[in-house]
């Protein structure tokens, strides 16, 4: 999926050098190990879904936790390297189906967690990036409707403001606990933030 900005790591960013050094693809890799820290929304064996993968720094981090009876199917429109032991699909979200997901002929739904880092280009203009993230949005609303198990975990990025307010709506209605995490490695002038979803509802 598009990303706000193509360059995945920053010179002279603490961050970026602590995922460069640590073997990750992104910049954002930190983000995902900083929640995960606290929350443990992967688990050993987990199924996951990483919607808007590339570059496949989340895939990473994901694939490491689940370890080796775990799946994991990563999806984007924009090409990802391969990485081993990651099923990818070169599709846009809006254009899954159940009959994506199968491993070794055999349909592996439900998945256990749904995890999308995925932006829109920012334009700057606010109201058209507001609208961007929220039809952004609803296509990751879907996927979670139709891929996540019962008591499944969802983690998604937002931007403050009129997308964040539309997803905490959802998040709410449809998961047992709601949580907000802004991780010490976004960017403090950043308007993104993350919003966690615990126990999906029947």
């Amino acid at each position: 999926m598009t990303r706000s900005s193509k360059s995945i790591y920053k010179k002279g960013d603490t961050f970026f050098k602590l995922a460069k050094r640590s073997g990750y693809r992104s910049r954002s890799s930190i983000k995902l190990l900083e929640i995960q820290k606290k929350d443990k929304i992967i688990r050993r064996r987990s199924r996951v879904l990483d919607l808007g993968c590339s570059p496949g720094g989340w895939s990473q981090v994901s694939k490491e936790i689940i370890g080796e009876q775990g799946i994991i199917f990563s999806v984007d429109k924009t090409v990802m390297e391969p990485i081993p032991g990651v099923y990818y699909l070169h599709k846009s979200l809006e254009n899954l189906k159940k009959k994506d997901f199968k491993v070794n002929n055999q349909n592996i739904l439900p998945f256990d967690v749904v995890l999308s880092d995925t932006a829109p280009n920012i334009s700057g203009i606010s109201d058209r990036d507001n609208a961007q993230m929220i039809r952004l949005l609803q296509m990751v609303k879907t996927c979670i409707d139709d891929f996540l198990g019962v008591n499944g975990n969802v983690l998604s990025k937002v931007f403050q403001g009129e997308s964040f307010d539309n997803m905490l709506i959802y998040m709410k209605t449809n998961f047992q606990k709601v949580k907000i995490r802004k991780p010490t490695s976004s960017r403090s002038n950043s308007k993104e933030t993350y919003i966690l979803g615990l126990g999906k509802k029947t």
